[in-house]
């Protein structure tokens, strides 16, 4: 039996309805009570009218009478209704959360191992170790050499409150205690109890965000993944490992081993979002050391609380005297050091008392050396059991958190530091830093580096843009070197963008450098990258300064948006093999950073296909990849699946870095290349030829209403300019999502797969589909694409929101995805199509309960735009539709 990654597809179990129905069930029992009999009517009403589409083909039939319904609503009970599916679609999302996990559970059960369905670390690294073309040792230094970023942002995407998710959380935990204790029917009636009180709750609770969150209220929800769940999980993930080395090769990992560690963009963002500035930055700083002090501070109580034991090592000894509780005595001062630092923190932000660094936690090692004298200690005194519990734990945590948990990575747009410079050098030499060709920046700038003259500080910066960029470095240059990540340049197109980082990390007195990440974004850019890097690698002096290590960071948003998905992937692929053998040539050790959205059209998918599609020797088990917004809580928010997501890292690194996939062949390139070029070329003819396609977008999606979300701090815009360039690539894929064309996953392809099926290339077709990673997994996805794609739901909105033009348009884009899918048929052996429609059932499943949403949202846009309400009616449709906005969001999972 073929083994899936577990990412967008869950199977559907006996347990997994019995625990859905269940909480159906309770909701309508809340909603009688609470909104009284006849609404409950009209919601099981409207329930039974969606199941109609399950038996009946003719759905556009149904559709009409479904929104016949719909507009006899009142307001007020259309966001009752529009509340009451929004919350069935995220209570199937929790009962699937909680399925997997019995699934996750099941690789210890030989019984159940063989059928399951999931793909485990353990299949994947004993795979290897059956692999005769790979050794023992070779896996096992791969093992201690692994380095994986998972860096968390905070774009807008995640469009439930925060409130809602921990009572989300709390129905987790009743259920699992209620199928523990399913035997004892007074145990169930107290569940029972407890499941009503908290969906009572939940009804009672306004599920909308009113006020848009700041950046620091968006690292305080990072962290408190961290706290929640990734906390005990990576002890968890570390042992599990480990237990396979001793299994294999019957020897422990390294003691420093720590294959995995976290970043954040949540307040060091900065690119677009004029509200994230340096003291934001200082803040969240502070506030992230805080948390993690406080996490410290009970773990090492606890610690002190067990370790009673009088016989200990010489070397503690001679510290703690005669004590006969010496390791107590000798953990203190550390536990002090730390609650210390949390008081003072406090203080600081509450209070704006002085905050002396001196006297904080400056780095992990002062928490890690006691704690491994104490390990060793108990380790000589025949204590290992001790020594491999609470305390092993407590020391992977440290070296994966580090004293703030997760390392910020600084973000800024290339041309906020070019004006910056040209400001600084107008007034100091009297040049015009952008009116200088590349090669005079590049010679300016090694000219300057070169010298380092520092005199930026005693130069007044008027322009406040400019300030505010310089500010940021000189916060870096006062923070602890441990808490910061990388300096990302966004919208990187030359050489002399990431110098300029450089030369201001001289002047700011930067002690240790942050590693300067160019972000390639559009095509151009992703194009262009080669020589950039190459401007870069041939100076001796870069070599030196950065010592010979060089992380680029590809953009998977704008790259798409810019040029379909289809063309994006390709050329994405293309320069890390570019960059692969660039960095051979000048001895570079490379690494890639993956800028990944949650959904397809953003470079979303399963890691282990991801990472075996790509080009051989490009992994090499180093890799920083991003998890945004909605897809943060769905891999971490929940214990068990962080577990799993976690160990798929691990195992997808280590699979894509020793066993490889095959080298492209010379035929597969040269099709790929032209069906890329075919679908850019007809990507952008929608885009940039058709008014009609531009205005459809803006009518028919809800792509407005989006920004009163407030899901972030950052605008929807890049600039206050009205046009599809300027938008962000996030709300472009959230609008398309919604109405359930999911256009930016698949618009170009038709015409590609068009051109790739002509009987000339048919047996290349099948070779790619059959023999290349890469192309299996642009298949595997657009196939997913397609089961979560209505276009009849389009339809719905064309009919209340559209002209005569507009409909042409979304007639010619449903002709285009019939087309797709015949295409994709034809490409695509049977067996596999079918394969991987067992793992789509539960798309299936929840479509009828979308589709009601999506009837709903049509309806309230056309009500919002032709008529008027009064106050508290008008009030009422914008909830709704705000409402059906994130009803939708919980269906498709992965928005944006």
């Amino acid at each position: 039996m073929k083994k899936r990654d577990l990412y967008y597809e869950r199977i559907p179990t006996k347990l997994l309805r019995e625990d859905f129905r269940l909480l159906g069930t309770f909701l309508g029992k809340v909603i009688k009570d609470q909104e009284g009999k006849i609404f409950f009517n009209i919601v099981e009403k409207f329930r039974l009218l969606s199941k109609n589409t399950l038996r009946d083909k003719n759905k556009s039939k149904i559709f009409s009478k479904i929104s016949t319904e719909v507009k006899k609503l009142s307001p007020e009970n259309t966001l009752k209704l529009t509340r009451a599916f929004s919350h069935i679609l995220n209570f199937l999302n929790l009962a699937e959360s909680i399925d997997a996990s019995r699934k996750l559970n099941e690789y210890e059960n030989p019984y159940f191992k063989n059928k399951n369905q999931n793909l485990f670390i353990e299949d994947l690294i004993e795979g290897l170790f059956k692999n005769k073309k790979i050794s023992d040792k070779k896996i096992y230094e791969q093992a201690t050499k692994l380095d994986i970023g998972i860096v968390l942002t905070a774009h807008p995407t995640e469009v439930k409150r925060r409130t809602l998710i921990q009572k989300y959380a709390n129905l987790i935990h009743i259920l699992e205690q209620r199928h523990l204790y399913k035997k004892y029917p007074s145990k169930i009636i107290d569940f029972d109890r407890q499941l009503y009180s908290e969906i009572a709750i939940i009804w009672k609770t306004d599920e909308l965000k009113r006020t848009k969150p700041s950046p620091l209220d968006e690292a305080r929800w990072g962290l408190a993944v961290i706290e929640d769940s990734l906390w005990d999980t990576i002890p968890k993930v570390y042992k599990r490992l480990n237990d396979i080395f001793r299994k294999n090769l019957k020897k422990d990992l390294p003691r420093d081993f720590n294959p995995i560690q976290f970043g954040s963009w949540m307040g060091g963002d900065r690119d677009g979002n004029p509200n994230v500035t340096a003291e934001v930055t200082k803040k969240v700083l502070l506030f992230s050391r805080w948390q993690a002090a406080k996490l410290y501070d009970k773990e090492l109580t606890k610690l002190i609380q067990d370790l009673s034991m009088e016989e200990c090592s010489v070397k503690i000894k001679k510290v703690t005297g005669n004590s006969f509780e010496p390791y107590r005595v000798f953990l203190r001062p550390i536990r002090d050091k730390v609650r210390l630092t949390h008081q003072l923190i406090e203080n600081h932000l509450n209070n704006n008392s002085h905050l002396d660094e001196k006297k904080l936690i400056q780095n992990k090692y002062e928490i890690t050396l006691p704690l491994r004298e104490v390990r060793n200690s108990l380790k000589l005194n025949r204590e290992d059991h001790i020594a491999n519990a609470d305390l092993l734990d407590l020391m992977r945590r440290v070296r994966c958190f580090g004293i703030n948990l997760a390392r910020l990575d600084i973000r800024q747009e290339a041309d906020r530091h070019s004006n910056l410079l040209n400001e600084l050098f107008k007034k100091k030499y009297n040049i015009k830093y952008n009116l200088l060709s590349e090669k005079e920046k590049i010679k300016l700038l090694n000219k300057l580096i070169k010298e380092k003259k520092y005199f930026v500080d005693r130069i007044k910066i008027t322009n406040k843009e400019n300030k505010e960029v310089w500010n940021t470095f000189k916060q870096i240059s006062k923070t602890p070197n441990e808490c910061l990540g990388a300096y990302v340049i966004s919208m990187t197109s030359t050489a002399s963008d990431i110098l300029s980082v450089y030369f201001l990390q001289i002047q700011a007195k930067i002690k240790n450098f942050l590693r300067v990440v160019p972000l390639f974004e559009t095509l151009d850019d992703l194009k262009n990258a080669n020589s950039v890097m190459k401007n870069l690698f041939k100076l001796s002096w870069y070599r030196k300064m950065t010592s010979a290590k060089q992380e680029v960071m590809i953009g998977y948003s704008d790259s798409s948006k810019d040029a379909g998905k289809l063309s994006a992937s390709w050329h994405q692929y293309k320069l890390q093999e570019e960059l692969r053998g660039l960095a051979k040539k000048y001895r570079f050790d490379l690494v890639f950073f993956h800028g990944r959205g949650g959904s397809p059209g953003r470079g979303g998918g399963p890691i282990q296909a991801t990472l075996k599609s790509q080009p051989a020797g490009t992994v090499n088990g180093k890799i920083r990849i991003t998890d945004q917004g909605e897809v943060i809580q769905q891999k971490y928010g929940y214990k068990p699946l962080a577990e799993y997501n976690l160990c798929s890292y691990i195992g997808a690194v280590m699979d894509a870095s020793l066993n490889p996939p095959p080298r492209s062949k010379p035929n597969w390139r040269e099709l790929i290349q032209s069906m890329s070029e075919i679908s850019t070329s007809a990507y952008r003819k929608y885009l940039n030829q058709s008014e009609d396609f531009i205005r459809y977008f803006k009518t028919v999606t809800p792509h407005k209403s989006l920004g009163k979300l407030a899901i972030g701090s950052r605008p929807t815009k890049r600039k206050n300019v009205d046009n599809i360039q300027g938008l962000r690539a996030i709300p472009w894929v959230f609008a398309w999502t919604q109405i359930r064309l999911m256009l930016p996953a698949w618009l170009g392809t038709t015409e590609a797969l068009r051109y790739g099926s002509i009987k000339k290339f048919k047996k290349t077709m099948m070779d790619m589909e059959k023999n290349w990673p890469y192309f299996i997994s642009i298949m595997d996805i657009l196939d997913m694409v397609i089961s979560k794609v209505d276009p009849e739901i389009s339809v719905i909105y064309e009919n209340n929101l559209a002209d005569a033009s507009l409909r042409r348009i979304g007639k010619k884009l449903r002709y285009q995805f019939d087309a797709l899918v015949k295409l994709h048929n034809k490409i695509t052996p049977g067996e596999v199509i079918r394969e991987r429609r067992k793992f789509r059932k539960a798309l299936f499943i929840r479509s009828n309960y979308t589709e009601i949403l999506n009837i709903l949202q049509a309806n309230i846009m056309n009500k919002l735009t032709n008529k008027k309400y009064k106050i508290l009616d008008k009030k009422f449709l914008d909830d709704a539709l705000m409402t059906s906005i994130a009803g939708i969001s919980a269906a498709m999972k992965n928005t944006g």
